[in-house]
């Protein structure tokens, strides 16, 4: 009998624990989902301009037409960026609207020069006035939907534009954009950072795997109950 009792007792704890790891995947699964619905349908409608900046929950990965120009000292490389299998850099230049905003464009990628010494090339860009044509990215929604998929080379996308703006010592919005195009041609990506493959994780499955975990643990405290009970009975 007080071996039932402890099998029972365990039995219970690792019962409730599967229960609470079915839960926050199947949470997670929700959130994820929601986002990249999100993110579907904003992809379809037009382009915003700043002012619709206000809320920027609600206009993540919108296309925006923003006037201003860059900064060229405050141009960043960053590391480990890949395009069809060759390795490179993202080029990360710092934009300030005709409001006077700043925000970060990614324009980019660009591959690696052939050794460690020899820096990759980027196109040059300079202070004049420039409308440029961007895709919104907000970086609390990428953390929820994709983890460190987004965040390159930071732990979550706050991560990335806190890194950022360290190594630049500035502040900037919380927000930044990717480069599609400009109205002058020469300051257009080679080759543009895409859209991601929008996917709602494993988080469904795992849920449904914690379930079954919570079964086998039931099943486990009945074939001890039985073993237990089989000496009563057999002397019966």
């Amino acid at each position: 009998m007080k071996r039932i009792v402890s099998a029972g007792l365990l039995a219970l704890i690792l019962f409730a624990l599967c229960l609470q790891g079915a839960r926050w995947q199947y949470d997670r699964h929700e959130v994820r989902h929601s986002k990249n619905e999100l993110i579907r349908e904003n992809i379809k409608k037009p382009a915003i301009t700043e002012r619709e900046l206000a809320t920027p929950v609600d206009v993540a990965w919108r296309t925006i037409v923003i006037e201003g120009k860059f900064i060229p000292e405050k141009e960043i490389l960053v590391r480990n960026r890949y395009h069809e299998g060759q390795y490179g850099f993202g080029v990360v230049t710092l934009f300030e609207s005709s409001s006077g905003k700043r925000y970060w464009v990614d324009r980019g990628w660009v591959i690696a020069g052939p050794d460690a010494l020899t820096p990759p090339e980027v196109k040059e860009v300079d202070s004049e006035k420039v409308s440029i044509t961007g895709r919104v990215r907000v970086s609390d929604i990428e953390a929820q939907i994709s983890g460190t998929v987004f965040a390159v080379p930071g732990k979550d996308g706050s991560s990335k534009l806190k890194k950022w703006d360290k190594e630049s010592s500035l502040k900037t919005e919380p927000i930044y954009f990717d480069l599609i195009s400009a109205n002058r041609v020469n300051l257009n990506p080679d080759v543009p950072t895409l859209l991601p493959e929008l996917s709602d994780g494993p988080h469904l499955a795992y849920s449904v795997q914690w379930i079954l975990f919570a079964g086998m643990v039931l099943f486990g405290l009945y074939l001890v109950i039985r073993e237990e009970r089989r000496p009563q009975a057999e002397k019966a």
